[in-house]
């Protein structure tokens, strides 16, 4: 149980944020996502995946958040710390440079980038168990990429969930180099 903690405090941080945004707040905390190119709106990299604009959008972003997050954790534990705060820097930094105006909240960029490392391993890592995962993230919430295609719905930050992905990706080939280089520089086993 204490493995998956980091993720279940992740969704917990969301719920939190929610309800003294909503309850206490008169939802004034929403203004801090981010707003594309605005450089007081910075701060709102690091916000916007705990601020979301309605009950049904926290719920919709829940389920895979801890899905996902349970996931990587069930992996390493520091993997899930290191992705999900470079997925949250990664995914907010793409999305205040290229995303269209308005102000970008809600946890799915993260739940993007989450995918995208996850459904890439297979490629960057080629073992079984990368292979697996992979796999059953892909058959799991393989729906998920219909949302990096543009909406017309404005209230829908399809750039976010791309920035997301493309994040996710880039982490999950980081990674494997990383894992690489750290396997060449071992000594050679004596026997």
């Amino acid at each position: 149980m204490i493995r998956f903690l980091p993720a279940i405090a992740l969704v917990a941080l969301c719920w939190i944020v929610f309800l003294a945004n909503n309850g206490l707040g008169g939802s004034r905390l929403t203004r801090y996502g981010i707003v594309p190119r605005d450089w007081h709106s910075l701060a709102g990299i690091l916000w916007a995946p705990f601020l979301h604009a309605s009950f049904e959008h926290l719920v919709a972003n829940t389920v895979p958040l801890l899905v996902l997050g349970l996931i990587l954790c069930a992996r390493s534990r520091v993997e899930f710390k290191v992705i999900t705060a470079a997925g949250v820097l990664l995914t907010g930094a793409l999305t205040w440079l290229f995303a269209r105006s308005g102000c970008h909240i809600g946890a799915s960029g993260l739940i993007f980038c989450l995918f995208g490392y996850l459904a890439s391993l297979a490629f960057f890592r080629r073992t079984v168990g990368a292979l697996l995962i992979s796999v059953a993230c892909i058959i799991g919430y393989g729906g998920l990429l219909r949302g990096v295609l543009p909406s017309s719905s404005e209230a829908v930050s399809w750039e976010g969930h791309l920035a997301g992905l493309v994040s996710g990706i880039a982490l999950g080939w980081m990674s494997a180099q990383f894992q690489r280089a750290e396997a060449r520089s071992e000594p050679a086993q004596l026997r």
